[in-house]
């Protein structure tokens, strides 16, 4: 899994099992993100702008820097998985416009492997008129049947509860972005200790606020090109040049964030519930105070697994799901015109894997 927030890639080893009432469990395994080298992160920010044959260069470049960083986990820990799901780096979201697109070309990926690969698990929901996002709930209300609440942190915020969920407004894209601008040597703000010694900027905030997109019902995505045309160049016009008001920005930025996640919360009639946070952004302690002070009953996981790898876990999920057959995303979240199995499956150069048994 490769977020938007640019951080790394989450590897995960993870053991699914059917118990005794035909429900699904969850057994997390090893772990670990292996952060983006400078060029990785400067390739992926930049190849929305880039021409037609960097991109399809740069599409099979990341497969063989996926299959070769999944090959290299799978031998460092002693592993033996029975298939491999990847979910990619998106580089567009437009649902609006009917598409989505996420790297990592599977083909090439595999090639690395010798077990199957299931990856692009967004396409057919778009196909079938859905956001194409979230696509996690799905994972959530299999593995935690208990009608849980979880809230997600990472380059952008969403929401996941009882079969429902969606993108709440940008989250780590923005701070990281003003970390950086800050201290070219940051990729985010630790702790949100440079947002902590700024202060609100109330008229900032209000236009943070000012999107027809937060008073907008589900079903709803957000990709980093919603930021780049709304809320980028209110950042931009406030800072100015003058480093100084980053403080202010992130603070205020922060204050959005917790804002629009209680908004949410409290129309979705989730917010006398537990909220389970996962992603970056819940090592915020800034971003995680502001929640608790707006009354989100924020609860902590029993396995840490869950804090850091969630979404990876979930996408293992739903290939397995793909591998099984069965539906694994929920037009009730993606506004889709059914529930439906997503996923492409690709098999290993070696074979030995039939998906159909010859007469």
């Amino acid at each position: 899994m490769s977020g938007t927030s640019l951080d790394g890639v989450d590897l995960a080893f993870a053991s699914f099992s059917l118990n005794e009432n035909g429900a699904w469990e969850c057994k997390p395994g090893e772990s670990m993100t292996v952060p983006f080298s400078e060029t990785w992160r400067t390739r992926l920010s930049e190849l929305s702008r880039q021409s037609a044959e960097i991109f399809a260069k740069t599409h099979v470049d990341f497969g063989h820097y996926l299959g070769k960083l999944t090959a290299d986990f799978i031998r460092e820990f002693d592993l033996h998985p029975d298939f491999v799901a990847s979910h990619g780096h998106t580089i567009f979201h437009q649902p609006n416009n009917g598409f989505t697109t996420q790297i990592g070309d599977g083909e090439t990926m595999v090639s690395l492997l010798e077990i199957p690969l299931v990856n692009n698990f967004r396409n057919k929901n778009l196909a079938l008129s859905g956001e194409g996002a979230p696509l996690v709930p799905f994972g959530e209300g299999q593995l935690f049947p208990n009608n849980q609440v979880f809230l997600n942190l990472g380059g952008i915020s969403n929401v996941g509860y009882n079969a429902l969920g969606f993108d709440i407004s940008i989250c780590n894209i923005a701070l990281n972005y003003l970390a950086s601008q800050y201290d070219s040597s940051l990729n985010f703000d630790p702790d949100g200790k440079i947002a902590r010694s700024g202060s609100l900027d109330e008229a900032l905030l209000d236009k943070l606020n000012d999107f027809n997109y937060f008073n907008s019902p589900p079903p709803k995505s957000l990709g980093i090109e919603w930021f780049l045309q709304n809320q980028m160049p209110v950042l931009q016009s406030y800072i100015n040049t003058d480093l100084n008001k980053i403080p202010h920005a992130l603070h205020t930025f922060s204050e959005h964030i917790s804002l629009q996640i209680f908004q949410a919360l409290t129309v979705s009639g989730s917010d006398k519930k537990e909220i389970f946070v996962t992603g970056g952004g819940a090592k915020n302690l800034l971003l995680m105070e502001k929640l608790r002070e707006k009354g989100v009953l924020l609860k902590e996981f029993e396995n840490p697994a869950w804090i850091d790898f969630k979404e990876a876990i979930i996408f293992a999920f739903l290939g397995l799901q793909v591998l099984l057959g069965r539906k694994n995303t929920l037009a009730s979240v993606t506004g889709a015109k059914m529930d439906a199995l997503c996923g492409s499956i690709h098999l290993p150069a070696s074979g030995g894997f039939p998906i159909f048994k010859a007469e």
